[in-house]
Order: C-alpha cells, then sequence, then structure tokens
C-alpha cells in the first residue's frame, strides 16, 4: 500500500512537470500529426499500396512513431532526475525503491496514449475510414498500450544508462527512425533487399502490420508476434532498468 501511494505522488509530480514542459509535449503529438498530413497529402498520390488508402495505410506506422516518440522523451527525465539528486532526495525520505521508475512510466505511458488519442483524431478529419469491428478495436487498442508500455520501459532504461541529458535525446531521435525503416509508410517489397528483411524482422513492422490489420480487417494479423516482442521487450527492459537501480540506489 504504502508503494502504490508513494507510486501515484511520483505520477503526479511527473505530470506537472510534463505540463509545465509543454514544448515537450506538443512536439511529441504535434510532429507526427504534421509528418502524417505532409504524406497523406504531398507524397500520398505517389504512393500505391494495392487497393488501400494511402491514408488508411499510413496512419499505424504514424500510431507507432507517435508512440515511439513520446515515450522515448521519458529517458531525458529520469537522466535528468539522477544528475539533480532527486534521487538521492528520495532515498532519504525512505521511499519505496520501485516508486521513482514506477512514477516515470505510469506518467509517461499516459501522456503517450493522450498523444495517440490527438493524432488517430487528426487522421479521422483527413479521411482515414477504420473498418474494425468492436473486438478488433479492443485488441489494437490493447496492443497499442502494450507497445506504449514496452518502450516507455525501453526509455527508461537508455535514461539510467545515459551519462547526460544530450546522449538520452540521441536515443529519441534514433528511435523515430525505425518506423521509417518498417512497414509503416512503404511496402517493404518496394525497398531493397537487405533493408527489407531488416524492415520485415525488426520490432515496429509486425506491431504496424498488426495494428493495419486490425484497423482495416486485413488478415492474417501478426498479433501472437506483436504481443511477444511487446512483452519480451518490456520484460527485458523492466529487469534490466530496475538492477541498474537498485544498484545505482545502493552505491549512492
Amino acid at each position: 500500500m504504502k508503494a502504490i501511494l508513494e507510486t501515484n505522488t511520483l505520477f503526479k509530480r511527473n505530470l506537472l512537470l510534463s505540463i509545465r514542459s509543454m514544448e515537450t509535449l506538443l512536439s511529441g503529438i504535434l510532429t507526427p500529426a504534421i509528418l502524417m498530413i505532409l504524406f497523406v497529402y504531398v507524397f500520398g498520390g505517389a504512393m500505391h499500396v494495392g487497393d488501400t488508402a494511402y491514408v488508411d495505410f499510413v496512419v499505424p506506422g504514424v500510431l507507432v512513431q507517435c508512440i515511439a516518440q513520446s515515450a522515448s522523451s521519458v529517458g531525458v527525465t529520469v537522466t535528468e532526475d539522477l544528475k539533480s539528486g532527486m534521487v538521492e532526495r528520495l532515498m532519504t525520505l525512505n521511499i519505496s525503491k520501485s516508486a521513482f521508475l514506477n512514477g516515470h512510466v505510469f506518467a509517461a505511458t499516459l501522456r503517450s496514449l493522450i498523444s495517440t488519442l490527438v493524432v488517430l483524431s487528426v487522421s479521422l478529419l483527413i479521411g482515414f475510414r477504420p473498418q474494425a469491428t468492436l473486438a478488433g478495436w479492443g485488441l489494437a487498442v490493447l496492443l497499442i498500450f502494450c507497445f506504449t508500455f514496452a518502450f516507455t520501459w525501453i526509455s527508461v532504461l537508455v535514461g539510467l544508462i545515459a551519462k547526460s541529458s544530450e546522449m538520452a535525446a540521441l536515443f529519441t531521435v534514433l528511435i523515430t527512425l525505425l518506423p521509417y525503416l518498417s512497414s509503416g509508410f512503404v511496402p517493404t517489397e518496394t525497398m531493397p533487399r537487405p533493408l527489407a528483411i531488416f524492415a520485415e524482422y525488426q520490432p515496429m513492422s509486425p506491431i504496424i502490420h498488426a495494428l493495419r490489420a486490425l484497423m482495416m480487417q486485413q488478415p492474417p494479423a501478426p498479433l501472437l508476434q506483436a504481443f511477444i516482442w511487446c512483452g519480451g521487450i518490456t520484460i527485458v527492459s523492466w529487469c534490466t532498468a530496475t538492477l541498474i537501480y537498485q544498484r545505482r540506489v545502493l552505491r549512492g
């Protein structure tokens, strides 16, 4: 019970920090939305993706990019807290060791889900017409949540490892490149063979494939593969981040 209350306190603290840093929050929302508008209206006419309208094809990729970009920003916040002595001050209050990381993760997950909702709303305004059933939407929302949670933990891990805020921010740049090197914006068969192989087997592609199949009712959806990627990333990142954080606390 004590750990839950402490996590809730730090969760609220991180949300307040997000509100005060509106430029970061707006960047995570506006950048993917603007990119989606550019892809649909500038490049969409030149894109051929079969019988599917390009806006319907590209939205799952933009959603994944939005989540990855928004989730990755928490790494910078974690690094800044470690460098500022925030963790040492918390430990003097005998706060649960899990509360610090969980507070960051839950706040970042909520921010990412809000960003996703905004981007999805913009996509509906510019012509996205999903055909998902109620069950399909349920699975899509669950997959979006799992993906958000997984990449938030990756970012927290990077924040614990990074020596500076700049190094943690570099992760944001690298992670936003992955959706472009996937099936999110163009079919992988149009890519050079080495790049196509990478695009097919990196984690973003099965997640994008699954979201697209669920939203547009285009079987088969690689749901199992997508959820395995999300689960594996979450478990490895959570275990590693917890171990590193506990060692830093004990060393401090």
